[in-house]
């Protein structure tokens, strides 16, 4: 089976996508780093009044000659969508529970998230099945789409950026051989924080181990940070908007709960209000909001973009960088010791978190 080749771009660090004309079916496009557990997969397209059926798959190479680790085929004449796997030619057993989620003529976003029992697929941001594996994921090289569709975007997060460079270098502790004393930087001025921030917050079972990834977290999410917060400890985060969001938070609190000392509010507005591509820093203490700092040189957020955000303590300002780029930087007013939990809400989900 003839198909083109899509290549993917690079778009960040272990983020890749094609787009537009670059996209025609059947198309194949090869996974710069093949897969892992963390890794993400996103095919944005829109099918026709008519159209009957179409597929997405994981490959060993190129197209459905080859060993297919999932097969993901919406068929509209049947009304269900079948997922299976082949290998040597041979198919396997189908699964076909769930509704279809897909209408002829509209738009939709299909999510395969890569997680250790199997694939998580989420259609338009809502859960739609699992998909254990049959086949070892890192025989995938390839993504094959073929069918009745057409397609806007595929983009690929490989998972594997989590454990790269960034642009944080790990601080030496305070009087520590060759560490330089560090100047506290006077507190920025600015209004009082009005609009609060999410309420509540499901906890995650269990307080993770330093450097294991938490995968696939719900939203909310809150956890405790493992073996506590201080100079040159990093929290990295990857995520991506909801296709509508309007607003995501991400908090470093003194407790479990939004309602103690919040040592950082990191508030992403994409469009909340009259706020529209802010992101709002600030802090609370003892129930009072500080004042809050707006500023910015650049917005690095987007309705349906992966991104890979990391927290770094330092002893006087905790620094936060989007893509391997420093974004911000705020100073401390709360004391690192105090800052025990994590906790994120809003129009987000999580591909993984991990403390080191």
């Amino acid at each position: 089976m003839a198909s083109h080749v899509a290549n993917l771009e690079p778009r960040g660090p272990g983020l890749f996508e094609a787009s537009g004309p670059n996209v025609v079916l059947p198309c194949s496009a090869y996974l710069p780093s093949g897969l892992q557990v963390g890794a993400e997969i996103l095919i944005s397209g829109q099918t026709g009044p008519n159209y009957n059926s179409f597929s997405i798959n994981l490959c060993s190479d190129r197209d459905l000659d080859h060993d297919t680790a999932l097969h993901f085929n919406p068929r509209f004449s049947q009304g269900k969508v079948i997922r299976n796997h082949q290998k040597g030619g041979a198919w396997g057993g189908e699964e076909t529970e769930g509704t279809l989620p897909f209408q002829r003529g509209q738009t939709f976003d299909v999510r395969i998230k890569v997680t250790q029992p199997g694939y998580q697929i989420l259609v338009n941001n809502a859960p739609f099945c699992n998909f254990n594996h049959r086949l070892p994921v890192e025989s995938v090289r390839c993504v094959f789409l073929t069918g009745e569709f057409s397609v806007s975007k595929v983009q690929v997060n490989t998972g594997q950026s989590f454990p790269g460079a960034n642009p944080y270098q790990q601080q030496p502790f305070p009087g520590a051989p060759g560490a330089n004393p560090y100047q506290q930087q006077p507190f920025p001025q600015g209004g009082n924080y009005q609009a609060p921030p999410y309420s509540g917050g499901q906890g995650y079972p269990g307080a993770p181990q330093q450097g294991a990834p938490i995968f696939n977290p719900p939203v909310p999410f809150t956890t405790a940070i493992p073996g506590g917060f201080y100079p040159g400890k990093m929290i990295f985060i990857n995520g991506t908007p909801s296709q509508n969001a309007k607003r995501f938070t991400i908090n470093l609190a003194c407790g479990p709960t939004d309602q103690q000392d919040l040592a950082l509010h990191f508030d992403v507005r994409i469009s909340f209000g009259s706020d529209k591509n802010v992101v709002v820093r600030t802090h609370k203490k003892g129930g009072s909001w500080g004042p809050e700092e707006r500023e910015l040189t650049v917005f690095p957020f987007s309705p349906g973009a992966t991104f890979e955000l990391i927290i770094l303590a330092e002893p006087d300002k905790i620094k936060v960088a989007v893509n391997n780029v420093h974004f911000t930087a705020y100073n401390n007013r709360i004391d690192l010791q105090q800052i025990n939990h994590l906790q994120i809400s809003g129009d987000i989900s999580l591909g993984q978190v991990r403390f080191q």
